[in-house]
Order: structure tokens, then C-alpha cells, then sequence
């Protein structure tokens, strides 16, 4: 009789250890995934010759879509830094600052850092 509850909790165990593994797993690729749709918009924001309202409109739907996600594995203050650096673009867009390559490289930098983070877990 003990060494069914013995086999029991090792087979409880062995699930638990594989279901988190699993989630791990998916969690950096969820996040891997949406930093690379942040990422295409990013580079398409800084291909646009001339007004880039349109291809920033773009990069703000598809921040709002992502960033649902990326909250529930990444912590708030990268996010929360990333977030006021996409909604300066516009602002920088309409008033044709030159800030607006640094603040584009600035994002890009805080989406490969936020990928890289959560890729050196494992």
C-alpha cells in the first residue's frame, strides 16, 4: 500500500514539474513573439519616408494589443517606460522633431532588452 502513495506523488510531482516547464516554455515564446510584432511595426515606423503618422497609428494598435500580454510576464517598469516612449512618436511625428530616430531606437532597444530578458531565463 505505501508504495502506491509513493508512486502516486512521484507521478503528481513529475506533472507539476512538466506543467511548469511547459509554461516557462510558453511564456518566453509569447513573449519572444510579441516583441517581434512590436519589432516589424518599429521598423516600418522608421522605413516611412516623410509623415509617419499612419505606420505610428499602427505601431500604437498593435502596442495596445501586445502589451496585454506582455503584462502578465513581463514586470511593469519596462513596460511602463515603453509605453510613454510609443506615445511620444506621435507627438514627435507632428511636430517633425528629430528625437523622433532617437526615440525610435529607444523602443527597439527596450523590446530586444525585454525579449533577451526573458530568452536568459533559460
Amino acid at each position: 500500500m505505501n508504495g502506491i502513495f509513493k508512486s502516486t506523488r512521484t507521478g503528481i510531482a513529475a506533472v507539476l514539474l512538466a506543467g511548469i516547464t511547459l509554461l516557462s516554455f510558453r511564456s518566453a515564446s509569447a513573449v519572444r513573439k510579441s516583441c517581434g510584432r512590436l519589432l516589424a511595426c518599429t521598423e516600418a515606423v522608421q522605413a516611412a519616408q516623410g509623415d509617419a503618422s499612419a505606420e505610428i497609428g499602427a505601431l500604437e494598435a498593435c502596442w495596445r494589443k501586445e502589451s496585454r500580454l506582455l503584462h502578465y510576464f513581463v514586470p511593469n517598469q519596462p513596460l511602463t517606460d515603453l509605453n510613454e516612449a510609443i506615445l511620444r512618436l506621435d507627438a514627435l511625428n507632428r511636430s517633425q522633431s528629430d528625437e523622433l530616430t532617437a526615440e525610435l531606437d529607444a523602443v527597439r532597444a527596450d523590446l530586444l532588452w525585454i525579449s533577451e530578458q526573458e530568452a536568459s531565463v533559460f
